[in-house]
């Protein structure tokens, strides 16, 4: 008991020294000053993100979708992610490893491992079409079949009909953008005086850089609102239209023939007011 009592009062004091240490860290001068300069520089990007509600006219009319280029684009998503599951393991491992990291370093590595999550979230959910098949497929295929059966079906409930909640998602969605925001604020960070150093933000400058490359290519393939510098800024705008392209690139299980690509076409112009002009 004595030996068990010895190290649940070491365990103790060792949490102790790194809550102290870590609440130390927060009340240091510069760290302050970083963390203002990045929340002013988020409040910003938000207002600005509120105040570009006219891009949702930006919607309506013709869109080209090349279909070349959305092949690359999806090339260009795989690097990405086999990037942000490689770099998952650091922090993981700066965390948990058997060096004990406290103050500064264990902020950094969580907030690390946080924004990388984030960003896989993003990149996976904006090349997922999963859940646009299964919406097509319900209000549009099968929907049309219920309307012909001459018992109705009280079990099938079409609920999702909410055009104009996903036209302005397509425009922007503020939990995807802060996804950028944030290393672009770990990357400023780091010019600043403070304990935050360029070695501590290495994966927000690779982020950053596929994040340019990835953007081109997606504005290559297809734009549905804003100019280049907007929606770079606000990756979702660039990103989220891909979940409607994403179908007429797959020959195999979604495009079988002309009819489909007309029903298809006619289904996201109804859904996102986006008239798709098809090049391939």
């Amino acid at each position: 008991m004595g030996i068990k009592s010895a190290f649940q009062r070491n365990d103790a004091e060792s949490l102790d020294e790194g809550l102290t240490q870590t609440m130390g860290f927060l009340h240091d001068p510069d760290i302050q000053n970083q963390m203002v300069v990045l929340l002013t520089f988020i409040s910003c990007i938000t207002a600005l993100r509120y105040l570009g509600v006219q891009r949702l006219s930006l919607l309506r009319g013709e869109h080209i979708l090349n279909v070349k280029y959305l092949n690359e684009a999806n090339l260009y998503k795989e690097v990405f992610l086999a990037y942000l599951n490689a770099a998952l393991l650091e922090p993981v491992l700066a965390i948990g490893g058997m060096e004990e990291v406290v103050g500064e370093e264990l902020v950094i590595s969580i907030l690390t491992l946080v924004s990388i999550c984030w960003w896989i979230w993003l990149v996976t959910d904006a090349f997922d079409f999963a859940d646009v098949m299964q919406h097509y497929k319900f209000h549009v295929d099968i929907a049309k079949e219920l309307r012909t059966t001459e018992t109705p079906l009280k079990w099938v409930r079409l609920v999702n009909k909410d055009n104009a909640g996903e036209k302005e998602s397509l425009v922007g969605c503020l939990q995807k953008d802060v996804a950028l925001w944030f290393m672009l604020s770990c990357i400023g960070a780091a010019w600043m005086p403070g304990v935050v150093s360029h070695r501590n933000v290495m994966h927000a400058y690779v982020v950053v850089i596929l994040w340019i490359l990835l953007h081109h290519s997606c504005r290559r393939a297809t734009t549905w609102s804003g100019g280049y510098f907007v929606t770079f800024l606000f990756p979702s705008a660039a990103l989220m239209p891909l979940e409607y392209c994403l179908p007429i690139m797959d020959v195999a299980d979604c495009v079988t023939d002309l009819e489909f690509l007309i029903s298809y076409r006619e289904y996201v112009q109804d859904r996102t007011g986006v008239e798709l002009i098809i090049e391939t």
